[in-house]
């Protein structure tokens, strides 16, 4: 090989490698908790068990969740990527007075468009997130079929999501916290939506792809 053939060759595996260094893959798992809220107003018939009178405003279910994303391209002050996350949230406690209840659910994959917000000090990372797609819930309400069998519903889920990861390897980010504000939209005969507010932290691993 000439000498003029290798430095070509050599110049254009650095251009593809600096190109290939701005888009980065990652995984991250997070501790989750929601507050489900607008319960008292549903429109949902009431459970025989429940008064719906009495019933609670709130619930508040936690659990996990995890997801991968992929940042691609560089736009002024944000690398923007792509989001694909599933959340399982779980508690005993519903949208009534027992704290030993057929609980509330929330069961979500959502996708999304995210934006890392480049600082001066690159083991700070901000970033900023829209994310819609399903939410099964029984919103706190202790519905159930005749054979004990706790009723989910589908919704259309959204969330607004903002947090902050800080560096802490070359491959592994610690997700200080990520703020959400969305809600849930029921399909079908029951129309009403439930604000959720969320709060999670957790940690990332990332490697560029």
């Amino acid at each position: 090989m000439s000498f003029r053939k290798a430095v070509l060759l050599l110049a254009s595996v650095a251009l593809v490698s600096t190109a290939s260094a701005h888009a980065q893959f990652g995984v991250y798992g997070m501790f989750t908790v929601d507050r489900l809220s607008n319960i008292a107003s549903s429109p949902l018939p009431a459970p025989t068990t429940d008064d719906a009178n009495a019933r609670l405003n709130t619930a508040d279910p936690l659990g996990g969740t995890g997801g991968v994303y992929y940042d691609f391209k560089k736009v002024g002050p944000f690398t923007l990527g792509a989001d694909l996350r599933g959340t399982i949230l779980t508690t005993k406690r519903g949208a009534n007075n027992s704290f030993n209840d057929t609980g509330t659910r929330i069961y979500s994959v959502l996708g999304g468009v995210r934006g890392v917000i480049h600082t001066p000090k690159n083991w700070l990372k901000p970033y900023i997130q829209g994310s819609v797609g399903l939410g099964r819930s029984d919103y706190g309400l202790s519905n159930t079929t005749s054979t004990g069998q706790v009723i989910l519903y589908n919704n259309f889920e959204y969330q607004g999501l903002a947090g902050l990861d800080i560096k802490l390897l070359p491959v592994l980010d610690y997700r200080v916290a990520e703020f959400g504000y969305g809600g849930l939209d029921p399909f079908g005969t029951y129309s009403h939506n439930y604000p959720i507010k969320q709060v999670s932290m957790g940690f990332v691993f990332h490697l560029p792809f």
